[in-house]
């Protein structure tokens, strides 16, 4: 993919962050349901593209510049993204009492591992392809790699100024390097699929169950 069709394709994904930002200022009723909604019908625009040409040639003319070529035939990273986010939040949803209820630390780790991820791939995408040339693990550059690392870290100094009781900035700093040394691990599945997850619920209970200050 050429840098302009990179750098238009990471724009796009910017506008992703409305899932970590909804997820931690919005009520639990709100954004919840809409998330799942959402979720919902790209799986179903995903799924029903393949069996009608006429819907895959709509959807290549609208989005396939800023396709991958895998993309063309499977899940689009968007789509990717939404459903483990879906998946993070459903998880982490306290539903005893009848109420649905993320408490603080399920906020916080949905914010930071999806943030990092949106933000930190696009960073890692972009910077190893003006600056990269020598590689890790085969195919990310370190130049990326680091890129992603210093975005997730720049979020949470940026976070400290609308997150309520934050987590120890050691710990945070842990799962930007954790996301950064994932997102360069090659392994045939969507790194918005499984970094993510990873990263949350390792923060999750990092926090919750009181194992780091």
């Amino acid at each position: 993919m050429s840098l302009i069709h990179e750098f238009r394709r990471k724009a796009l994904h910017l506008f992703a962050c409305i899932i970590p930002c909804g997820l931690y200022f919005f009520p639990e009723e709100i954004a919840f349901p809409l998330l799942l909604s959402v979720t919902a019908a790209a799986v179903a625009v995903e799924s029903l593209r393949r069996y009608s040409p006429s819907l895959q040639a709509l959807f290549m003319r609208l989005f396939g510049p800023l396709l991958r070529a895998h993309e063309a035939t499977s899940f689009t990273g968007s789509t990717s993204l939404l459903l483990s986010s879906s998946l993070c939040a459903m998880i982490l949803l306290d539903t005893r009492g009848g109420a649905w209820i993320l408490t603080h630390a399920a906020r916080v780790s949905l914010f930071y591992a999806f943030s990092f991820i949106i933000l930190g791939d696009a960073a890692a995408a972009i910077f190893g392809k003006l600056f990269g040339k020598r590689t890790i693990m085969g195919k990310k550059t370190w130049v990326g790699t680091f890129a992603c690392f210093a975005a997730g870290c720049a979020i949470y100094m940026l976070s400290l100024l609308f997150i309520s009781d934050p987590p120890f900035f050691g710990l945070v700093f842990f799962i930007a390097a954790l996301t950064a040394l994932l997102e360069a691990v090659p392994v045939n599945l969507d790194d918005n699929l499984f970094v993510p997850p990873f990263t949350c619920f390792s923060l999750y209970l990092l926090l919750e169950k009181g194992l780091c200050p």
